[in-house]
């Protein structure tokens, strides 16, 4: 006859093993060892629910965003026509700022053209200013590419080429 070993200190267990249960598993160990767990005849292990594989984790992918689909093309001067507009309604970047809710600063750095505005401030900007700052022709050429299947970065290079002429 073998004799077995603690399944925690890996002692020859003389006589019969303990069978214990730490944390949901079932031990043979020496009597010394018992001490960490608790007898197996006071547990009645209960295996869980078992959720079917093709539910166990559902993964939701979300749909590819078109980063394109909303490029609007500004005038060039966009930063001039918005400050001249300004200045026309004689308002100061701070009270352009406070009717259309958006901080001075911002409006300023976008007079100079450090930054482009995103379409909502755009929108409000030629909603009060009562001009456009989408250059339509650009749009119009862009949303079609010749292809038909959509622009591609050679269309792209092709309409920077006949912008610069």
């Amino acid at each position: 006859m073998t004799e077995k070993q603690c399944e925690i200190c890996g002692a020859e267990i003389s006589g019969t093993p303990q069978k214990i249960v730490i944390d949901g598993s079932t031990m043979e160990v020496c009597k010394s060892c018992a001490r960490f767990g608790k007898p197996e005849d006071k547990f009645t292990l209960v295996p869980k629910k078992m959720v079917p594989a093709e539910r166990a984790f559902t993964v939701v992918r979300p749909k590819p965003r078109d980063h394109f689909k909303d490029l609007t093309e500004l005038v060039p001067d966009f930063g001039r026509k918005i400050r001249e507009a300004r200045e026309g309604l004689g308002l100061s970047p701070e009270e352009l700022g406070s009717r259309i809710k958006e901080k001075a600063a911002l409006l300023k750095k976008i007079e100079r053209e450090e930054i482009s505005p995103e379409d909502a401030i755009r929108k409000k900007l030629e909603k009060e200013l009562k001009i456009k700052l989408a250059d339509e022709t650009s749009e119009t050429r862009v949303k079609s590419g010749s292809s038909g299947r959509g622009l591609t970065l050679g269309d792209i290079a092709s309409i920077k080429r006949k912008n610069e002429r």
